[in-house]
């Protein structure tokens, strides 16, 4: 084309090309808030030329398509700096209660158990006959007892939340997934024209960015859609398919809830990382469930020791203590494919050797198997078969099941219910056993006056509880009063013998020993009443210097005697946990509550540092995106300018051609 006719027809195509970008950078400044919008840019070619007179002359320009500012390995980056930002900040938020609830040192766990071992039994290993220092004792109890009950009751209700949080998070999922599979079908439908549908195209990366805020994602293009997977290749979305996901409750604990797809048993849980789902189910297993199970822990090594010390002891009507605490049971959970008809039930038998761990039972119709699940490493059973009841003995813990088939499977929880079932039980102050069962005397008694007419210098120690009995084992139960004498005499080195009756008697003799003079002594032992307390009272006898005819007696104590609430009130430091199946406990109730702090405050620090991090690094990711696709209303006021220069410019040209195709008409009229 040539001529004024060229002149006109290429005019008319830069004035649509600049109507055209007015127009995108009009779209643009519009979009300049819009989440997840591209910057967009009118792509202009030349037309080809024509040949006219041995001339190549153009025939203006072709807006050839509009393109969106997209960099595809950066926006891979927002979406795996978003999951990780979100699941950091989830986690952070989740946490940060929890710190607060566990480490609250005024009216926390660790205040409470200071004043009951410090106001309470200290008070009464004092003065155990004043009733005032019984009552406070009982009152501290208590107050140790809601304490323990009421920071397990709120982990439950955070268990709760968590629930709730993660029914709305596969709700958000759910929407999410639906729209982008829409998407992706509309996408498809729609790029077949050969151009790109860019408002559908950041509609959908907008859309898997929120997607990757709720859970970590992979994503992966197939022709013009994108199929979504978990950060572990669950499939979310394919194509123009989403598959829905639901919570349902967990295959052993239906307060626990797992994610998977609808309709299907399998749990995905461990498949989701990152973004708020996988934030929600990291803080229910690394952080709350720990944090159940240590409560527990300590609630039962607590309840257990002062129960097995008032059971040693005599109140002050002269019988044995009963317990002070009880606390929840341990749960035995079947998994919700089991056979019919099972029956089963766990104790605890030491609880020196519990863990503040769940275990899975399983049973392949010849044999039992268990593994703890934090760490998923065997455990060792002791099997019993009692008639048709099966006895499986680990870790301080005792099943009883009768009737499992060939595939069933169980979890053991030892210690998560404890805490939140431990409540005091005695409220008569008399009821304490502040005495403990005997009173080691030299001497005899005589018309129930204690005489000593001893000679030696033999000395019988002050005694103690014992679980093994000692060399002399005595055929009487505490506290039954009881004499021992000397039979022989004799300096170091020598040995003599003795006798143990009941005081003023010399039948019938209850027990015969030895001792080497100037040795370490001989131990006496006394058995309790069984089942309970069970275990012994033991004292020494030794000296080097003995005198036939001495005597010592070991007689019930009267109401001002502490020695039971001493031995209670050395309970705060004492070894009671985490004992192995041949080593001693190494950790006493005050370490372990030390530990869960640490623990938990540990995790706090980490979780704040970790998401201060990752919420940069997010940050970081967003600006380089606005740097290439963000809208710069500077940039686009220029472009304005721009593109209205070459409208009018164009524009005076169609003019210019109108005048001079006039003046033709008018010459040749």
């Amino acid at each position: 084309m040539g001529g004024i006719s060229g002149l006109v027809g290429n005019a008319l195509t830069g004035l649509q090309a600049a109507q055209k970008a007015l127009q995108v950078t009009g779209n643009n400044i519009a979009n300049v808030n819009t989440p997840g919008y591209s910057r967009e840019t009118l792509l202009q070619t030349p037309q080809a030329p024509s040949q006219l007179g041995g001339l190549y002359l153009g025939n203006g320009v072709l807006a050839e398509t509009v393109s969106r500012s997209y960099d595809a390995f950066v926006q891979g980056q927002i979406w795996s700096s978003t999951a990780s930002a979100s699941g950091a900040r989830t986690f952070n938020d989740l946490l940060q209660p929890l710190v607060g609830l566990i480490a609250n040192d005024v009216a926390g766990l660790g205040s409470s158990l200071n004043r009951f071992f410090s106001s309470g039994v200290a008070q009464v290993a004092a003065y155990p006959a004043d009733t005032a220092a019984r009552q406070t004792m009982l009152g501290q109890a208590q107050t140790l007892a809601q304490t323990v009950q009421t920071t397990a009751s709120q982990l439950y209700e955070m268990n709760d939340a968590l629930n709730l949080r993660l029914r709305q998070g596969v709700e958000q999922v759910n929407e999410l997934t639906r729209q982008i599979a829409q998407l992706n079908v509309q996408i498809n439908d729609l790029s077949g024209s050969g151009q790109s549908p860019n408002t559908l195209l950041d509609q959908r990366d907008q859309l898997i960015t929120e997607l990757a805020g709720q859970v970590g994602i992979s994503v992966v293009r197939q022709g013009a859609a994108l199929n979504i997977y978990t950060s572990n290749g669950q499939v979310l979305v394919a194509g123009e398919r989403a598959l829905a996901l639901e919570a349902k409750p967990g295959s052993f604990d239906p307060s626990a809830l797992e994610i998977g797809y609808v309709g299907n048993p399998n749990s995905l849980s461990s498949s989701l990382q990152g973004g708020v789902l996988g934030a929600l189910i990291q803080f229910r297993e690394q952080s709350l469930q720990p944090a159940q199970r240590s409560l527990g822990l300590i609630a039962t090594g607590l309840a257990s020791a002062v129960n097995a010390q008032q059971a040693q002891g005599l109140d002050l009507n002269g019988q044995f203590g009963g317990p002070l605490f009880e606390v929840g049971p341990v749960q035995v959970l079947g998994a919700s494919s089991n056979s019919s008809g099972v029956s089963i039930s766990g104790s605890v038998t030491d609880t020196s050797r519990l863990r503040a761990t769940a275990y899975e039972l399983s049973y392949d119709g010849a044999a039992w198997n268990a593994i703890d699940r934090s760490t998923q490493q065997a455990v060792a059973l002791t099997v019993s078969n009692l008639g048709p009841v099966t006895q499986l003995d680990f870790d301080g813990v005792r099943v009883s099941v009768q009737g499992a088939q060939a595939g069933d499977r169980f979890q053991v929880e030892p210690t998560a219910a404890a805490a939140y079932g431990m409540r005091a039980l005695m409220t008569d102050p008399r009821k304490i056993a502040a005495a403990a069962p005997y009173v080691s005397s030299a001497g005899a008694l005589s018309s129930g006056a204690l005489v000593n007419t001893n000679l030696g210098n033999l000395t019988l120690s002050a005694g103690a509880a014992t679980a093994t009995s000692g060399s002399v084992l005595v055929s009487a139960t505490a506290p039954q009063a009881l004499q021992i004498t000397l039979t022989s005499g004799g300096t170091s080195g020598q040995s003599i013998g003795f006798t143990v009756t009941q005081p003023g008697t010399t039948a019938p003799i209850l027990a015969t020993g030895s001792l080497t003079l100037g040795s370490s002594g001989t131990t006496i032992s006394v058995p309790y009443p069984s089942p309970s307390p069970g275990g012994y009272w033991t004292v020494t006898l030794s000296g080097n210097t003995a005198v036939s005819g001495d005597a010592f007696t070991l007689s019930p104590p009267g109401p001002g005697n502490g020695g039971n609430a001493r031995a209670m009130a050395a309970l705060q430091t004492a070894k009671l946990l985490d004992a192995g199946p041949t080593t001693p406990a190494r950790t006493s109730i005050e370490s372990a509550y030390a530990q869960l702090v640490g623990r938990v405050a540990s995790q706090g620090n980490l979780a704040q540092n970790t998401a201060n991090a990752a919420e940069a690094v997010a940050r970081q990711n967003e600006a380089s995106r606005q740097a290439i696709a963000g809208v710069n209303l500077d940039e686009e006021a220029a472009r304005l300018i721009q593109f209205q220069q070459a409208y009018q410019a164009a524009a005076k040209a169609i003019q210019v051609g109108n005048t001079l195709f006039a003046s033709l008409l008018q010459a040749v009229q």
